[in-house]
């Protein structure tokens, strides 16, 4: 957002999507709550503010301007917490940020950093790789980001294994927070767009890839964007913070690749720009049956970790039923929708097949190298 003056213009704007967003949250979440007035202002020690008797609710102008629209939207929901309480839960003697708030957070599907917020305005609100490294979590990003140095590697042979290897430290790093019981503290979301009405046959494409391969659930959605004042696709990204962040290098390193590949067939061939999709489609859809073709890197480690197949069964449920718990809180009338791939040149697409099948993952290079360093 970032605008050094915001017009009256913008802040109607804001405001008119603000009121779609409230009602949107109280549908979608089956909460009875009244109208209520929205206003934005110039706020100098919070981020929002919820007023039971004027039944208003009330956003940090410096909070518009400054952050992105996925955490304006956890700050409203944060205050519809509090108007929830308010309207639905009235019990005077209750402390702002007590237990019935806390009921209330876990209703409207508040992230935990928003529903542990203070009136105190902190240094900054947490991005999700401020909220997510945990000693463990550090070292095993490092440690996969040597594994992807060596996916660089010519050796085709060398380059796959760096790839299982990643794969197998993901399987076991989950299996053993499962094991521990560890779910509640980790699970976040992060919402990915590109800014366009429309989603492309090959961003879903990858998208299905990351949910069916990456231990993360992708949901299709909108998010407004407040400097253009339109509202474009997103994917919400679901799932503990790790394997979020590996996703997301993912998602960025196939959008990459699936250009560069492009360019250097069209080049090669002169293919006409009018299979680009075939082509681009084909090397995922090659990169998605690698992917499967590696086998159940799960079972293998828990092999060798001494679980027989009836616990990791048992382990893998209890993690999918998690999941599926947390989807339902932040979606409980999720929707599905089949998505379709237009017209496919099937000669054009098999070359492009024949090139996924050759995509390893290997580290992006930024300008200082570190583990999904060009992500903005």
């Amino acid at each position: 957002m970032h605008q050094s003056e915001t017009s009256e213009q913008f802040i109607r704007l804001w405001v008119a999507q603000l009121y779609k967003e409230h009602h949107e949250i109280a549908w979608y979440h089956r909460l009875p709550l009244k109208p209520v007035v929205i206003r934005i202002v110039e706020l100098s020690s919070q981020w929002g503010q919820w007023d039971p008797f004027l039944r208003t609710i009330t956003l940090s102008m410096r909070l518009m301007k400054e952050h992105s629209w996925d955490v304006v939207l956890e700050i409203l929901k944060h205050e519809m917490a509090h108007q929830y309480v308010s309207e639905c839960m009235p019990i005077f003697s209750q402390k702002p940020h007590g237990n019935a708030f806390k009921e209330a957070c876990q209703k409207l599907g508040v992230s935990s950093w928003a529903s542990k917020a203070t009136g105190d305005i902190p240094t900054e609100i947490p991005t999700l790789r401020m909220r997510v490294l945990s000693q463990d979590d550090q070292r095993l990003l490092e440690r996969v980001e040597k594994l992807l140095s060596l996916a660089t590697s010519s050796n085709e042979h060398e380059a796959l294994l760096a790839m299982e290897k990643v794969r197998e430290l993901y399987a076991k790093h989950n299996l053993d927070r499962i094991k521990q019981s560890l779910f509640d503290d980790s699970m976040d979301s992060l919402y990915l767009t590109k800014n366009k009405k429309k989603t492309e046959p090959t961003e879903a494409k990858i998208l299905a890839i990351l949910n069916d391969h990456f231990r993360v659930k992708v949901i299709h959605t909108h998010l407004y964007n407040a400097t253009k004042c339109e509202r474009y696709k997103a994917a919400e990204i679901l799932g503990r913070r790790e394997n979020i962040l590996m996703a997301e290098f993912v998602y960025h390193f196939l959008s990459q690749q699936i250009e560069n590949l492009w360019n250097a067939h069209k080049k090669e061939s002169r293919c006409p720009g009018s299979l680009k999709r075939s082509y681009q489609m084909g090397v995922l859809s090659g990169f998605d049956e690698k992917l499967t073709g590696t086998g159940a890197v799960e079972a293998k480690v828990a092999s060798r970790d001494g679980i027989c197949a009836g616990d990791l069964r048992a382990l893998q449920k209890v993690e999918q039923s998690h999941m599926a718990d947390f989807v339902e809180m932040k979606y409980p009338r999720l929707s599905r929708k089949s998505w379709g791939g237009g017209q496919i040149d099937s000669v054009t697409f098999a070359s492009g097949r024949s090139a996924g099948r050759s995509l390893n993952l290997n580290r992006p290079i930024t300008s200082n190298g570190r583990f999904g360093g060009y992500l903005s």
